[in-house]
């Protein structure tokens, strides 16, 4: 199995994904009238969707709500109470997130691996930076864009977690690295 690799830097507010060779996309976290948002840019800086973080308390759930660039709107929702797994479903193609030990987080399209994000990462060539393994470099955005919405409000890539014990986070059956 051979995968695409990129690189995802965190820093403060912000990520940004980009190869070797060049950035693709960027996103950027901010706080309004009491919600917290965010903003996904493609290497034009132009806006390709916006997302704005709710908790529904009286279902005990994290949703996202993604507006994209044609003011389509769909939702990222978290599937446990531990907050560990989200699904969406964007043009009939179900994606779902799962966090697991380690600092890893594998993304599922229609129940296939098709993405693993590794924080715990370290290379002299892409130092603090997390390490994005794709099959197809065709969900290089849908997968920045889940991603970014599950960073919403991290200041830093190495900020600490908020589950208490590794044994809540989801295992990870398929483990690319």
């Amino acid at each position: 199995m051979t995968t695409e690799l990129y690189s995802i830097k965190h820093y403060n507010n912000r990520l940004d994904v980009f190869n070797s060779k060049e950035q693709f996309y960027n996103s950027q976290w901010f706080m309004g009238f009491g919600k917290l948002g965010s903003e996904i840019f493609n290497s034009e800086e132009k806006i390709i969707y916006s997302i704005t973080k709710k908790f529904k308390f009286w279902k005990w759930k994290m949703v996202y709500t993604i507006k994209d660039s044609k003011d389509n709107l769909i939702q990222l929702v978290s599937q446990n109470n531990r907050k560990t797994i989200y699904a969406i479903a964007v043009n009939e193609v179900t994606y779902k997130i799962k966090i697991h030990f380690k600092k890893k987080i594998s993304i599922y399209k229609n129940e296939k691996k098709i993405a693993e994000l590794d924080a715990s990462f370290s290379d002299e060539n892409f130092k603090e930076c997390i390490k994005l393994q794709l099959l197809d470099k065709k969900d290089l955005e849908i997968c920045f864009l889940l991603f970014s919405c599950i960073k919403i409000g991290e200041t830093e890539q190495n900020s600490s977690a908020i589950l208490s014990s590794q044994k809540q986070l989801e295992t990870n059956e398929e483990a690319w690295s």
